[in-house]
């Protein structure tokens, strides 16, 4: 009898519901949530879902079909101009969420604000309260990364959460594990790591500098530029990252702008050697030699022992009328450059008359 008595509780709750409208619904959980009644607000969200159920499901088809759209198929579509977020679609599932949280239901909650996130990807209350259950779940790396998503969205609760948590400082730890990927030679490994520090603490130039280093070895030049520029507005007129950004032009064929790089390197550091070279290195790629030799001469004199200036020079002043090419790679070679040895054997002798 008592079984009995209960469903025909439940049935004529679940039917009062059904006959209010969603927004009340929604309003009447919130205020339940706010009373810390987390069962009967938790009945109310589930409900309000449920309603939703077949507007929810259209709307996320409609977002993953715009995804997969091109420029052209977008502005031709029926949003020209965006796909525009629905955030009360994803109020039931946050609600939800909050009320399995207060009910010790972590796992569930975690479901539950995630597909409010994708719904909404700029629920600033969402993300914080999901990296709130990451936090209590161990997870706080994931946890302080979206408490400084919520924090950069303008939530004031995950901003003091972020800072209370030290989320900063966790920084350094992804950098680390960044630095011993790198090392080992897992490039892309190293590169999660890089991102993950960036996304804990973007007012640092470090982690960006390490990832366009990685950048630059994975060949993905117009990443690392970026990342460079990103470090040069933290930290500006560097000649470290002035000398990077340069080096990933010159990789990347932008010669122009690895010279601009390098000469500013050099107006910073007069006796910058490496800097000589690569901006002797980007003028040959403009082809004005003459400008590579005068950086090439200018890296003789900052290291006069060093084979390898003597060379480069050698090699752009091979038409010179004064043989000194000739004496460039002879001197290479006395310095145990070895691809100049070749080159200054018989240099200079004058071919046998016919």
């Amino acid at each position: 009898m008592k079984r009995i008595l209960f469903s025909l509780t439940f049935l004529s709750t679940l039917n009062l519901l059904n006959a209010q409208d969603l927004p009340t619904i929604i309003k009447n959980g919130e205020a339940k949530l706010a009373s810390s009644d987390f069962a009967g607000a938790e009945v109310d969200f589930a409900t309000a879902i449920r309603l939703n159920d077949g507007v929810t499901t259209a709307y996320l088809e409609k977002m993953k079909k715009y995804g997969t759209m091109n420029e052209f198929q977008r502005s031709s579509s029926d949003m020209p101009d965006g796909f525009i977020y629905d955030h009360q679609l994803a109020l039931p599932f946050y609600g939800h969420g909050l009320a399995l949280q207060g009910l010790g239901k972590s796992d569930e909650a975690l479901t539950d604000l995630e597909k409010a996130i994708s719904i909404d990807p700029k629920f600033a209350a969402a993300i914080c309260e999901r990296g709130v259950v990451e936090i209590t779940k161990g997870m706080k790396d994931k946890g302080c990364i979206d408490l400084r998503k919520a924090k950069v969205l303008g939530n004031e609760k995950a901003k003091s959460l972020y800072e209370t948590n030290a989320c900063s400082s966790m920084s350094g730890s992804f950098v680390q594990a960044g630095d011993k990927k790198f090392e080992n030679k897992d490039y892309a490994g190293a590169l999660a790591e890089y991102t993950s520090a960036i996304q804990l603490n973007s007012e640092q130039a470090d982690p960006y500098i390490k990832r366009g280093v990685c950048n630059v070895t994975l060949k993905k030049y117009d990443k690392a530029v970026n990342d460079y520029n990103k470090a040069l507005k933290i930290n500006q007129d560097t000649v470290k990252i002035l000398y990077l950004r340069g080096l990933s032009f010159n990789a990347s064929g932008n010669y122009k702008s690895a010279f601009d790089d390098f000469s500013k390197v050099i107006r910073l550091d007069p006796n910058n050697y490496d800097a000589y070279m690569q901006r002797g290195a980007a003028c040959e790629g403009m082809e004005n030699y003459r400008s590579a030799s005068y950086d090439y001469s200018e890296a003789v004199r900052i290291k006069p022992s060093d084979g390898l200036a003597y060379y480069k020079r050698g090699l752009v002043n091979q038409d010179a009328k004064d043989n000194s090419a000739c004496k460039d790679f002879k001197t290479a070679a006395s310095l145990g450059f070895e691809d100049a040895k070749s080159l200054a054997e018989g240099c200079g002798v004058p071919a046998p008359k016919k």
